[in-house]
């Protein structure tokens, strides 16, 4: 692979700001689409990360083009099957008190994997869902009810007229784009007047990022921007939204998902200690480093 190209802070775009945090610690030989598959146990391969300190922002400086990340999304695994009952439940319940006052018409979701939350729209009372989503394999597994729904590869303007959507959501999606603001003024546009835009991306300032530094799961090559809760609300406000809420979001996974996905020394061991005494499926809520934020198409 080559071609990278070089990426600058969404919000200043001043070389002078950036400091260096993590050098890149891979060949381009390393990268394949596996490596490309969402919630896998990482290799901890990444770019070179920098933070801007004007904004606190931290992302990846030099990516590859997305031509070349389409190509690898469009062939990575789904390997979350087993949790994605949870997932939808746990994203579903920070939305559901904004759910009650707005229309339930059409919905869309942006790297929306095997459509597990359009169903869950479907079940809460959304007449019509879609999604995009690139990995060939995440539509293939998509249920009858919302498969017809999901376009394959990128989310793009062309996709959808102006004013379809009632909300628009993306989970852990603005962390691999390379132009998230581009995203949400596009989001933006797509959504009808008092729309909602939901999304959840990965604090970067979380407790696990403190914790785990550069062997955090969020120090991935997957991940080029990375936000915390003021540039969060900094990202959506200059696309356009007005704020309603932003929150730290639980998830429930079981013991056995955190321990496999956390650098912890000695992980077999503590995997087979845990189902040895039958605690490695009994889900553990936790607020490590996720957040999320509602906002409004005014």
């Amino acid at each position: 692979m080559s071609g990278y190209i070089t990426k600058q802070c969404l919000f200043c775009g001043d070389d002078a700001c950036l400091r260096d945090v993590y050098a890149r610690n891979f060949q381009d030989g390393d990268l394949d689409s596996d490596v490309f598959s969402a919630r896998r146990v990482t290799e901890h391969f990444h770019y070179k990360m920098v933070r801007c300190a004007n904004t606190g922002l931290l992302f990846s400086r030099e990516i590859l083009p997305d031509e070349a990340l389409e190509r690898l999304y469009a062939g990575s695994k789904v390997t979350f099957s087993g949790y994605a009952g949870i997932i939808r439940k746990d994203y579903w319940r920070p939305l559901e008190r904004y759910a009650k006052g707005m229309r339930m018409g059409a919905a869309l979701e942006i790297g929306c994997s095997s459509g597990f939350f359009l169903e869950e729209l479907l079940e809460r009372g959304f007449r019509e869902v879609h999604g995009c989503e690139p990995s060939l394999e995440a539509k293939a597994l998509a249920a009858d009810t919302v498969k017809e729904g999901i376009r394959t590869g990128f989310f793009t303007d062309e996709a959808y007229p102006d004013g379809s959507f009632d909300l628009i959501c993306s989970f852990q999606t603005l962390d691999h784009l390379s132009d998230p603001l581009a995203v949400l003024r596009t989001c933006h546009a797509k959504l009808k007047p008092g729309g909602l835009a939901y999304f959840i991306v990965h604090n970067a300032d979380g407790l696990q990022a403190k914790v785990f530094g550069e062997k955090s799961p969020i120090i991935d090559v997957e991940h080029i921007y990375l936000f915390n809760p003021a540039t969060l609300a900094m990202a959506v406000e200059k696309s356009g939204f007005e704020t309603v809420k932003a929150f730290p979001i639980s998830n429930s996974y079981p013991l056995e998902y955190w321990i496999n996905h956390a650098p912890l020394p000695f992980k077999k061991t503590l995997l087979a200690a845990s189902r040895g005494m039958g605690l490695s499926g009994i889900g553990v809520p936790l607020r490590l480093g996720n957040i999320g934020i509602v906002a409004r198409k005014n």
